[in-house]
């Protein structure tokens, strides 16, 4: 028998698919001459804004002024964005909330297509090998293993055909500061809720080891939203290396 809390919870999962699948179908489609290059990213005078629902009943025009600023649709959150990121070379983008850092991160993960008359973005194509990938801020807990959480989001089959070994998976542990954790948990085999049971921080860094094994391969590009949240400011700053 499910208790009411599982019920809950279970209604509360199946509503944030519901918004995920229908928010994926509803955004405008990306363009097809988006210009992906195996080359640098660049975006050329984009406007970062939040993408209206081309099914909706309503227009920007049907919302008032105060109305659009608090959805925030049809305003852009960032004007006449340019940059190049080479190969090699690091971006960091700060600011207070709401300013639109994630927003520009969704552009240039081609999850939000760039605005703007004369906008112009190229990253590097995405194939199995390469591409560009993101580590966000709240941490993605699996029901399974230890290993299985952390070699998240590789199979096991991939995880031994990529060539990396337990101990080499434990060096990559030393790096993001979690080497205890096999040993306290009780073994790469144990099977927990891990969501209950890592801390915040903990589990920023086990999205670290991602970012790590990825970040190793010269062609890929690892993108962060907000991580380190969750971190004590001297382990984020030493992290700040990975």
């Amino acid at each position: 028998m499910f208790s009411y809390k599982d019920m809950l919870e279970l209604a509360g999962l199946t509503n944030r698919l519901y918004l995920l699948l229908s928010t994926l179908h509803n955004l405008k489609p990306l363009p097809l001459n988006m210009g992906d290059v195996d080359g640098p990213i660049e975006l050329s005078h984009v406007d970062v804004e939040v993408p209206l629902n081309p099914h909706a009943s309503t227009s920007v025009d049907d919302y008032s002024v105060s109305e659009l600023e608090d959805t925030g649709m049809g305003q852009p959150l960032v004007k006449d964005l340019s940059l190049v990121l080479k190969e090699g070379e690091h971006l960091m983008i700060t600011g207070s909330n709401g300013v639109g850092k994630t927003a520009v991160a969704r552009v240039l993960a081609g999850l939000w297509a760039p605005q703007g008359l004369h906008a112009g973005m190229s990253r590097p194509a995405s194939t199995e090998q390469k591409g560009i990938f993101v580590v966000p801020q709240r941490a993605y807990m699996v029901t399974g293993s230890l290993l299985d959480q952390i070699i998240y989001p590789h199979s096991y089959p991939e995880f031994l055909e990529s060539g990396t070994t337990l101990d080499g998976l434990m060096k990559i542990l030393e790096k993001v500061f979690l080497a205890y954790l096999p040993e306290r948990e009780g073994g790469w085999t144990t099977r927990k809720e891990w969501r209950d049971v890592l801390s915040g921080g903990e589990k920023q860094r086990v999205s670290g080891v991602l970012s790590v094994i990825r970040g190793e391969k010269a062609d890929e590009v690892c993108m962060t939203d907000g991580y380190g949240s969750g971190l004590l400011p001297q382990t984020e700053i030493r992290g700040s290396g990975w």
